[in-house]
């Protein structure tokens, strides 16, 4: 079980570092919608009997916009934005409308909440991961195997044109485009991806992207904002049109498996976002193992996008082990969750590693650290 008190640090954690006061206009439905999850008493209550690693307060966000969507009651959905579309304007009312609505469908959320496992696939993440690849790999072909890959949308992104403080790159016929601001003094790498010649991503609960119901919780568990959704309809029709292989498992159980069914003359690179930290402490370090022992016969590199552990405004730790500068730690107590981009690096059982970046939740940002 989850203490309130601890739900309810999550979801105001997630409400100031999703969309703090300097983001746009289009993000204060992501923070209004927490804080109202962290001021329900009743909802708090329930979503408590939840066990820590099923992130009870981000599931209980999906849970509610999933409903909301599906029943359409007044006036709660006007505030929920539609793909392709502005995003809707957020006034006074949203807070009272949507606890009314949380009061009185509770048992539904519940049953929702019971039902399905959060599972968020930001596209825009992909931003920081080709960053990440640029920084640690600019030559020759690679395997890709992407860790919690959902709907397999991490593995086309070297089929994503990006747009990375202004500069463009990537092919000039894809039909996405990620945008990402680069914050901070240091000028992140020149955004050139190797060539991808094998690909394979694991998950759980692989995404049919053919089941509308499967697609409605994807776009549940992303943020309410419009442009989060209008990615996520562009990037599932990039995948569906170049289907990449998802096997069906544990991440950390299956990868031994996926690993070896790689060509054997590529360097491996492993990307994860947002995965390893809903990992145990024993789970990321069998991960690490697998890393360690299958780079005994190539070049392996575990690229990782998460935010500190332990998930909360207590989060001090890389989840790969890697040292955070006090200064980071402090801003990610004091002003809410963001994410760290590290890469280990792995060959013939020796290990290195570096941290490369820090980045919004949702991929508007990058600062780059390296």
């Amino acid at each position: 079980m989850t203490s309130v008190d601890d739900i309810r640090a999550q979801a105001l954690e997630v409400a100031s570092g999703w969309s703090p006061s300097d983001q746009p206009e289009s993000w204060r439905l992501t923070a209004a919608l927490f804080t109202m999850i962290a001021g329900h008493d009743e909802l708090l209550a329930a979503l408590s009997a939840l066990p820590p690693e099923r992130m009870p307060a981000l599931l209980a966000s999906a849970a509610v916009t999933f409903l909301v969507r599906r029943t359409e009651p007044t006036p709660l959905s006007r505030y929920f934005p539609v793909a392709g579309r502005p995003q809707p304007l957020l006034d006074d009312d949203f807070g009272s409308a949507a606890a009314a609505f949380v009061s009185a469908r509770l048992p539904d959320i519940m049953a929702i909440c019971a039902s399905h496992t959060y599972q968020m696939n930001e596209v825009a993440r992909c931003a920081q991961i080709a960053l990440g690849i640029s920084a640690m790999h600019s030559q020759g072909p690679i395997a890709l195997v992407d860790l919690g890959t959902g709907a397999g949308l991490g593995l086309q992104l070297d089929r994503y044109q990006y747009e990375i403080d202004g500069h463009g790159t990537g092919p000039s016929d894809a039909g996405l485009t990620l945008t990402c601001e680069v914050r901070g003094d240091n000028q992140p790498p020149r955004l050139e991806l190797p060539p991808i010649t094998s690909r394979a991503g694991i998950d759980l609960n692989p995404v049919d992207l053919g089941d509308p119901a499967a697609r409605g919780w994807l776009e549940a568990c992303l943020p309410p904002e419009a442009s989060a959704l209008t990615r996520l309809d562009l990037a599932i029709e990039i995948s569906r049109q170049t289907p990449a292989r998802v096997v069906s498992g544990d991440a950390v159980e299956a990868l031994p498996g996926v690993l070896a069914s790689m060509p054997p003359d590529l360097p491996v690179i492993v990307t994860d976002a947002f995965l390893a930290v809903f990992l145990s402490a024993a789970g990321r370090a069998k991960l690490f193992t697998t890393l360690s022992e299958a780079s005994r016969s190539r070049p392996v590199t575990w690229l990782s996008l998460n935010p500190l552990v332990p998930l909360g405004p207590t989060g001090h730790d890389s989840v790969q082990g890697l040292a955070v500068p006090e200064r980071l730690i402090a801003d990610y107590q004091e002003h809410g969750v963001f994410a760290v981009l590290g890469a280990r690096t792995f060959e013939h059982a020796a290990e290195g590693g570096t941290l490369l970046a820090r980045a919004h939740p949702s991929g508007l940002w990058v600062e780059w650290l390296a």
